[in-house]
């Protein structure tokens, strides 16, 4: 919690933070999220030195932000603390809430339905949203 309270002040965690958010919101072409060791062999870093990064006991050498970076095909800007690297940031924290949601897996299934099943999957969508509104968890 203090590691969150001194991110949202753009202090110390930042790079730790959205390291983590990165974790949570990329994720190989199959779907599967990548694997610290994966992630790790690619920065050209030690799985012990990437925990360090993400649990913000330590910062990246330039080199190694970058890339991480380039590794999870973000800008190099999202790990810094500027509006920029702000509204990058909050962007995939949007996407990690998203993908805990299963919501890129209907949006890659939606993408194949003609428009009209693409409207009635929306207004069912709907229909579902408004009974949870309600407080309606009745199945029948």
């Amino acid at each position: 919690m203090a590691e969150q309270e001194q991110d949202a002040a753009g202090g110390a965690g930042t790079f730790a933070t959205r390291l983590t958010t990165l974790f949570s919101s990329m994720r190989r072409e199959d779907g599967k999220p990548f694997s610290k060791s994966e992630v790790a062999e690619a920065a050209g870093i030690t799985r012990s030195y990437l925990y360090t990064l993400l649990k913000g006991e330590s910062e990246p050498s330039y080199a190694v932000a970058t890339r991480l970076a380039e590794f999870f095909r973000v800008e190099l800007e999202y790990f810094s603390d500027s509006e920029r690297g702000r509204e990058l940031a909050r962007q995939h924290e949007i996407l990690a809430h998203l993908g805990e949601q299963r919501v890129q897996q209907i949006a890659a299934r939606a993408s194949t339905l003609t428009p009209d099943a693409l409207e009635s999957v929306l207004q069912f969508i709907e229909f579902q949203a408004s009974r949870e509104e309600r407080g309606d968890n009745s199945s029948g």
